[in-house]
Formats: C-alpha cells, sequence, structure tokens
C-alpha cells in the first residue's frame, strides 16, 4: 500500500486531484503576490471558514508558499525543478619539451 502526501489526503476529502489542489493553492499565492507587489493587501483563504489579511510584510512567506507550491506541482507531474548537477572534467596534458 502506498503511502500518500497529506496533499493528496485533502485532495481526495475535498473530491479533487492532488494537482489541482496544488495548482489552486498556487493560485492564490500568485494572485497574493500580485496585490502585495502593486502595495495593496490581500485576503486569502486560511482554512475552511477564516481568512488571513496579507501585507507587503509577508512577502517572503507568500514567496515560500509558491515555491512549496510549485515544487509539489513538479513532484505530481514527475518533473525536477533543479538543474542538474555538472560535474567539473580535468584533463591532464603532457607537458612539451
Amino acid at each position: 500500500m502506498a503511502i500518500k502526501t497529506a496533499l493528496e489526503l485533502i485532495a481526495e476529502r475535498e473530491g479533487k486531484t492532488a494537482l489541482e489542489l496544488a495548482t489552486d493553492g498556487y493560485q492564490a499565492y500568485y494572485n497574493a503576490s500580485i496585490a502585495l507587489s502593486l502595495n495593496k493587501e490581500y485576503e486569502i483563504q486560511n482554512g475552511q471558514s477564516s481568512k488571513r489579511r496579507l501585507t507587503r510584510a509577508d512577502a517572503a512567506e507568500v514567496k515560500r508558499m509558491m515555491d512549496f507550491y510549485e515544487n509539489e506541482i513538479s513532484k505530481i507531474q514527475g518533473v525536477s525543478l533543479t538543474a542538474p548537477k555538472i560535474n567539473q572534467l580535468f584533463t591532464v596534458g603532457i607537458p612539451l619539451l
């Protein structure tokens, strides 16, 4: 039996796919980042019936949450967001006399 992530469990309860739930979360924080960049406050749904007001002071948290959802979306789609590691290759030459 495969272990489900918290996102998958919540999505199952909400009748959505994990991808839909992650995309909705990303969209909410994306909208918040646009509003904050225009120096406006933004109200985001925080749970079933509560809301939270975000201000420019919360910009770092908004960015962190966007990164979280972007990472979750890439995991669900089986895509890696990190660049492949590049190893340096050293060659040894023979000095010419």
